[in-house]
């Protein structure tokens, strides 16, 4: 569990990298947004990626701990699969900065973004896991996991931010309902 100071400092630098984006964001900002003191980012973090990665990171494995929690007593892999992508969309309406962080800071070729996918791979991984025991329970046609979990992460997390940047009243219910139809089924006619 993180500190409440901890807290403050990663809703503020969500908050901040969200608004502003990575490049434009400041330390300075961050310290203002969490109100601690600047040396306080600094003697916690050595630089504004590292900050960043530690955010990261931390939401990732909150989400994590959130989906293995949520599927535990759940045994189909195809239903493990539809709980997950509920939990996926609806923390992405819960923490909308974060969504929107993860889409517009994960792609590109620095170090950070790297790093960035790193971490959202343990996420990946977890899918990956869940779909080789589906493809073995027979429930999952024989596929390429890795891509599967890319797939089935990607179309959620681009559907929910879509949702979100319309700012459009939803139904969250409905919309979770729909992203899961659309791995499931797909979207030709019967």
């Amino acid at each position: 569990m993180l500190a409440d100071k901890e807290k403050a400092i990663f809703q503020a630098a969500m908050q901040i990298f969200a608004a502003e984006g990575f490049e434009r964001a400041t330390m300075d900002h961050i310290a203002q947004q969490a109100k601690v003191a600047k040396g306080t980012l600094f003697y916690r973090y050595k630089s504004k990626e590292d900050l960043f990665v530690s955010m990261i990171q931390s939401a990732v494995n909150q989400f994590l701990d959130t989906a293995r929690a949520a599927i535990t007593e759940i045994k189909e892999p195809i239903a493990r699969l539809k709980k997950t992508i509920e939990i996926q969309t609806q923390l992405s309406f819960e923490y909308p900065e974060f969504a929107k962080l993860l889409l517009s800071e994960v792609w590109g070729k620095q170090d950070r973004q790297r790093e960035f996918r790193a971490v959202l791979q343990t996420y990946l991984t977890f899918l990956e896991e869940i779909i080789h025991t589906g493809i073995d329970a027979g429930e999952i046609r024989p596929t390429d996991p890795t891509l599967l979990a890319s797939s089935i992460f990607g179309m959620t997390a681009a559907a929910s931010l879509h949702i979100l940047l319309s700012e459009k009243p939803v139904d969250l219910t409905q919309t979770v309902a729909e992203i899961q139809d659309y791995w499931l089924k797909g979207i030709s006619m019967p």
